[in-house]
């Protein structure tokens, strides 16, 4: 009876946490502010990817799902011919621009655009996503500088990635298809894609927690050793002083 009656307890058992009322609060307002960091955060990485959305939008408007272009070179000038749907566009409305049109360049058309796209696209998510990154860490109860470090670090280089991918992939699309709204919607979703998989492969090898250790590590063994050194010799100093000795006799001389 008794060997049951301990298994049933320990089967069973619960934990209960008794909070004053102020505490309650005070997680509450925790959970609330991560949960509103987070999700900010993950909105500003997506700020990138929707604007490219637009973009397509208004490109495939204005073309058609199979509105086409190609690059001819021209003097030595590369210019982006468009072919379909001459009297219905209302952006393109020339047969043929520069590559270095603003309009060709805003819409993200032709291989020089999609590689501007990309590297705006990049700049925008890194102007945005830092100063959250910064903020979630600053909201956090234990503040560490090599966790801040880790994370913007492995965060901006994800965003690199996937932007320098998807660029590729919408370049090499490119080549094979003159489909004009082809290499953007590759670029938005090979963009995607590569982000997910980076934020799978850093939760599952926690990349962002071992380099935050290994910095921690190089911290203790640079700074860390100096504020060691220094605490020492602040310690004979003061001892030094308080019992009338020569002060720094046998560290400066």
């Amino acid at each position: 009876m008794d060997k049951k009656f301990t298994q049933d307890v320990t089967n069973n058992h619960q934990l209960v946490y008794v909070l004053e009322s102020n505490q309650v609060k005070e997680f509450y307002e925790q959970a609330i502010k991560n949960q509103i960091v987070s999700g900010t955060r993950t909105a500003a990485g997506l700020t990138a990817t929707g604007n490219d959305l637009v973009t397509l939008t208004k490109l495939i408007r204005d073309l058609g799902f199979s509105g086409k272009v190609y690059e001819k070179v021209v003097n030595g000038k590369v210019y982006i011919v468009f072919k379909g749907r001459p009297g219905q566009r209302h952006i393109f409305t020339a047969a043929r621009y520069l590559s270095t049109n603003t309009k060709v360049v805003d819409m993200a058309v032709g291989k020089a655009a999609i590689k501007s796209s990309a590297r705006a696209g990049a700049r925008l998510t890194f102007i945005l996503t830092v100063p959250i990154i910064i903020l979630e860490h600053l909201l956090k109860d234990q503040f560490l500088l090599s966790e801040l470090v880790a994370d913007l670090a492995v965060s901006l280089v994800k965003v690199g990635i996937s932007a320098i991918v998807g660029a590729i992939a919408a370049t090499a699309v490119g080549t094979v298809t003159t489909l004009a709204a082809a290499p953007l919607a590759i670029a938005i979703f090979v963009g995607l894609l590569v982000g997910w998989g980076l934020d799978k492969l850093d939760s599952k090898y926690g990349v962002t927690q071992k380099l935050a250790a290994l910095l921690r590590e190089i911290e203790d063994k640079t700074l860390g050793e100096v504020n060691r050194s220094m605490w020492k010799l602040e310690k004979i100093l003061r001892w030094q002083i308080l019992n009338n000795q020569p002060v720094g006799k046998g560290i400066f001389y």
